[in-house]
């Protein structure tokens, strides 16, 4: 593998001024450039990113952790923050946390012992360790600290609007798949469900989930309610388990809408495979990928943002699982 020495041997040039030309850290004139990217490209050198980054202090890579990539709405969010940062400049590292807070904190040693430019972190479990570190940090879908910048969708109002719904279209007897309580957005979504409830004073059931996207827990969890047949109404915390639950009452003959109608949260392509197509609360995917990549790269480039909760609004997309 070629080096600095050999392309500055070749080029005729210092090591010193290769240096200044690959790092752009000082004079190089117009006719030397060109030597030694002439040298470059005969050699296919490839600089060392890490060690640049090291040197310069300004590396073009950013720490992307996700709580699960096989959801559906991750998978979406990360391509989308991907897409953009590759835009601007910047390479994604990208590291699958698990909701596992020992996982999450490993990955988070190795990003800054890559010495990556930023980090956008997605449900986090381990607050804590975000303290002291001092490259620039966002927060997605939870709050860590009051000096990270969180990004999320209004849950609260997503799960009022999912309650005014089913209660709009005559659902009386209601149960709520209701997520781990450990995610702060979902509990949000369980709060504005049961909020609305109260006011229009009807008591609803509900379950809760013990993984986000684990196929055979999600089947275990629905399987353990027995009197599913005497709710006319389901809001589940996120699409996917929206569509296990629709498989297990489709197993059961239950007719959906007609019998029980069933609405989703986040708007994930899963809303448009499964049959009946699943009535969702959209989360707006696009703007939070967009808004999440672009305050972090202002964040690397020394911008001022207003440390707070940004909270993005969620609307109702009607679809087959309940009555139009």
């Amino acid at each position: 593998m070629s080096n600095i020495r050999e392309i500055a041997k070749k080029a005729g040039v210092g090591i010193a001024t290769v240096s200044r030309y690959l790092n752009e850290t000082g004079y190089v004139s117009d006719e030397v450039k060109v030597k030694i990217q002439k040298v470059i490209e005969e050699l296919n050198y490839k600089p060392n990113a890490l060690a640049r980054a090291i040197f310069t202090k300004n590396s073009k890579t950013i720490g992307l952790m996700v709580p699960n990539i096989s959801n559906p709405f991750f998978n979406q969010m990360a391509s989308i923050i991907e897409e953009y940062a590759s835009n601007m400049g910047y390479n994604i590292l990208l590291c699958n946390t698990d909701d596992n807070e020992e996982k999450e904190k490993k990955y988070l040693d190795v990003l800054q012992s890559h010495r990556v430019a930023g980090i956008i972190v997605s449900r986090s479990q381990c607050g804590e360790e975000y303290k002291n570190i001092e490259i620039p940090i966002v927060s997605f879908e939870n709050h860590i600290s009051d000096k990270i910048i969180t990004i999320s969708s209004d849950n609260y109002q997503g799960g009022r609007i999912a309650f005014e719904h089913l209660y709009e279209k005559g659902c009386r007897k209601i149960l709520h798949v209701r997520g781990p309580q450990t995610f702060e957005a979902t509990e949000l979504r369980f709060k504005g469900f049961v909020d609305g409830a109260k006011e229009k004073n009807l008591e609803i059931d509900y379950i809760e989930f013990e993984s986000d996207f684990q196929v055979k827990m999600l089947k275990e969890n629905i399987e353990s309610i027995k009197n599913i047949r005497d709710y006319d109404g389901i809001f589940v915390f996120n699409d996917i388990a929206a569509a296990t639950v629709m498989k297990f009452l489709k197993k059961r003959g239950v007719k959906i809408p007609e019998e029980i109608q069933i609405i989703g949260f986040d708007n994930s392509f899963i809303c448009e495979l499964v049959h009946p197509s699943l009535t969702t609360i959209s989360q707006p995917i696009q703007n939070l990928g967009k808004t999440t990549i672009e305050f972090l790269i202002g964040l690397i480039h020394g911008e001022e943002i207003p440390i707070k909760d940004y909270l993005m609004e969620t609307k109702l997309i009607k679809r087959e699982t309940t009555y139009s």
